[in-house]
């Protein structure tokens, strides 16, 4: 499948791509290699390099960095800033972020096949520079994430001693601090990962215990709701899950082939879902109580869903409450760190020429730019994150259905498809042109079919948010049709 090309093309065979990147024994870089920084690229990993067989790295990589107050802010947009009821929004909370993580878990099972990372796979739909478009938006995504578990997490530091941390150093902080786990890299990331999640937990269950006795005393709401009320969290939901089908085989690519790939699925699937879904619905809950309790009101104008977990806990624990609270404000040190480390790579892909600069470069200005966003996001917390979350799952819908419809469809689900022997060149890949044509096509359904606090199109109007729906079925249908066009007149793939 492809015309082969000089090593210079990148086109070598994958045990050669190995030696794109050498550190140079007695340069700078040698020493944080020495000590275990991992220093790889975007280079597909060569077989014998996939050594890693610990798969239930999968599952905690995934939970621990759920298992934050990242769900339990975003969350409580849905009751803040849909509207909607406790009971309604947990019940589409479960179900969506389930059905949503179906993509992601499949996904990532091809990693092992073929070592490479997500944004290199997507360069077989893609194409090469048509790509650059989608490294572009899952980096503003990912980063996106990385800005909200930030902003959540110094809001609960500020809030230990109100007064004396600003959320603004609280947030330089916690990024500061994550940037150690994404800059270490793949190894250090799963080891911290694999125990983190432990202290969370138990502060999250001491939180749950302090609040569950106010949580009943949700805001009333009108008694009959329309179903248009409702098509907004949908791709509010995409934007949560569906978002991690992008960037989820970079946590499996160092896996071995002979992976068992059921077992992978699964252990994306519940990493992301389970945790994320749970502590959405406390979000919801907490969020459609914040208007009845007074103590919780002031807090939530003062300083956020933060400061209002801090009310909880301070009140009712007093300084042990402190100390949850610095334990749930850290608790998304996996999140950011996760978040700078796919970062990273996405860089590479966005710009191929920052192939030449060492990944750990990028992860310190990756977290720079995220602290530059967080401060002032922070400022309108609830309305950015609904904004954020809602477009990114409109793109995503169209990108990843372009994706799978491409491996599935046209590739038959044959990983060995993926030649690994000319992910960088971009004459042997396909162009990308039926991807992106599919995609704007996408976006012309979806524009008249969103919703948001700044803009709603003129079908929204009447049927209310279809924008994700109308992503994933009109690039499903536009793809299918150009791609088999693009295939017939190029000869091949």
């Amino acid at each position: 499948m492809g015309a082969k090309g000089s090593p210079s093309a990148g086109t070598s065979e994958v045990g050669e791509i190995e030696d794109q990147f050498q550190v140079p024994r007695s340069s700078f870089w040698a020493t944080f290699s020495d000590h275990g920084v991992e220093m790889r690229g975007a280079e597909p990993v060569p077989v014998e390099k996939r050594t890693d067989t610990r798969y239930v790295n999968v599952f905690t990589v995934f939970a621990t960095s759920m298992t934050s107050l990242l769900p339990i802010g975003i969350g409580s947009a849905t009751t803040l800033g849909f509207g909607m009821s406790l009971r309604d929004a947990a019940l589409m909370i479960v179900f969506l972020q389930f059905l949503f993580g179906v993509p992601a878990a499949y996904i990532i099972t091809i990693a092992p096949l073929t070592g490479m990372r997500q944004m290199i796979q997507s360069r077989y739909c893609f194409g090469k520079y048509c790509n650059v478009l989608t490294s572009v938006v899952v980096t503003l995504t990912v980063g996106g994430f990385a800005v909200t578990g930030s902003i959540n997490g110094a809001q609960c530091l500020a809030a230990v001693r109100p007064g004396t941390l600003p959320v603004e150093a609280a947030i330089a902080i916690i990024m500061v601090a994550s940037l150690v786990i994404g800059f270490m890299g793949y190894r250090v990331m799963h080891f911290f990962t694999r125990w983190a999640w432990i202290p969370t937990l138990v502060a999250i269950i001491i939180l749950v215990g302090a609040a569950g006795d106010q949580l009943w005393q949700q805001t009333p709401l009108p008694a009959h709701t329309t179903a248009q009320e409702y098509m907004g969290i949908v791709a509010f939901a995409a934007g949560n899950m569906v978002t991690w089908s992008n960037v989820a085989g970079d946590y499996a690519c160092y896996m071995p082939p002979t992976a068992p790939r059921l077992r992978l699925a699964l252990y994306c699937l519940f990493g992301i879902a389970l945790p994320f879904s749970l502590l959405m619905v406390f979000g919801a809950a907490i969020g459609g109580a914040v208007f009845t309790i007074p103590a919780w009101t002031a807090a939530y104008k003062a300083g956020g869903i933060g400061a209002v977990i801090g009310n909880i806990l301070i009140t009712r624990l007093g300084d042990f409450g402190r100390f949850v609270l610095v334990i749930l404000g850290l608790s998304v040190l996996g999140t950011c760190g996760r978040d700078i480390y796919s970062v990273s790579f996405n860089l590479t892909a966005v710009a191929p020429i920052l192939r030449r600069v060492p990944r750990i470069v990028l992860s310190v200005v990756a977290t720079a730019v995220i602290i530059a966003v967080a401060i002032p996001a922070s400022r309108s917390f609830v309305t950015s994150v609904t904004a954020f979350l809602s477009i990114i799952g409109y793109y995503a819908g169209a990108s990843v259905t372009c994706f799978l419809t491409e491996y599935l469809w046209f590739r038959k689900g044959d990983p060995t498809s993926l030649d690994p022997k000319i992910w960088n060149n971009s004459r042997a890949l396909p162009t990308g042109l039926s991807a992106l044509a599919s995609v704007l096509i996408a976006w012309a359904f979806i524009i008249p079919s969103m919703r948001a606090d700044w803009y709603t199109g003129p079908i929204a109007e009447k049927t209310g948010d279809l924008g994700f729906e109308f992503a994933v079925v009109v690039a499903f249908l536009a793809y299918i049709s150009i791609r088999s066009l693009e295939i017939k007149i190029r000869g091949r793939l």
